[in-house]
């Protein structure tokens, strides 16, 4: 088990935004979550619609499996951007602690299912490795980050979430990725498997640059 120390030791600064600039991108940002959180959620009790492009079967072939896949990234992408509003924890502190518990319970079965799916990803160049990789980094993140609040280090914990949530983010990224390479002229399993890799490790350069500029507020909303 991770310590918090080595939480403490992992944590960047944080950066400070102003309020409505804050607001303004957790809008951006929690928009296309929420779409790819509904649509996951679709798929997960609605699985027929992957019939034709053969991802039933390879998703769904023990269908509990699929379902918390599925099911557990959608409901993360629904609740995950509600962590970051300061006036939910000020405000309602018991709906930020129980949202962020379900937050991490969908990201832990989430990316448990996803470890068992990745090996059989169409992505068959690369084994599903990146897909692997993508899934236990998803799930290391979330135990650090409920590591970190159970010993009460909240600066820890927020910086893990928002590592967490830049992994979450990957099926928004993986979403738009796909069609833009595919379009490119780039066969649908090689740009698989390019964006198994470009789907996360872009989003998680991102935060870490961001987080090391300096303090951070989220927004106030």
């Amino acid at each position: 088990m991770a310590t918090v120390a080595t939480a403490r030791l992992a944590s960047p600064v944080r950066r400070r935004l102003p309020s409505g600039k804050a607001n303004w991108l957790w809008t951006v940002i929690a928009v296309p979550a929420f779409i790819s959180g509904l649509w996951g959620l679709y798929v997960a009790f609605f699985p027929g619609i992957l019939a034709q492009a053969g991802g039933e079967e390879r998703m769904f072939g023990i269908y509990l499996i699929g379902f918390l896949h599925t099911a557990g990234g959608g409901l993360a992408s629904l609740f995950g951007p509600f962590q970051f509003l300061t006036s939910l924890r000020r405000k309602w502190p018991r709906l930020h602690m129980w949202l962020g518990r379900a937050y991490l319970v969908a990201v832990g079965l989430g990316a448990i299912a996803g470890l068992y799916l990745s090996p059989g990803s169409l992505a068959a160049n690369t084994l599903g490795i990146a897909f692997i990789c993508l899934a236990l980094a998803w799930f290391y993140t979330g135990w650090m980050a409920y590591a970190a609040i159970r010993q009460r280090d909240v600066a820890a914990h927020q910086v893990w979430m928002v590592r967490n949530f830049a992994l979450t983010y990957a099926a928004v990224t993986l979403r738009v990725e796909m069609p833009l390479l595919i379009l490119a002229g780039m066969e649908p399993i090689m740009a698989l498997n390019v964006v198994g890799w470009t789907c996360w490790i872009p989003n998680l350069l991102a935060v870490e640059w961001w987080m090391r500029r300096g303090p951070i507020r989220t927004p106030a909303r």
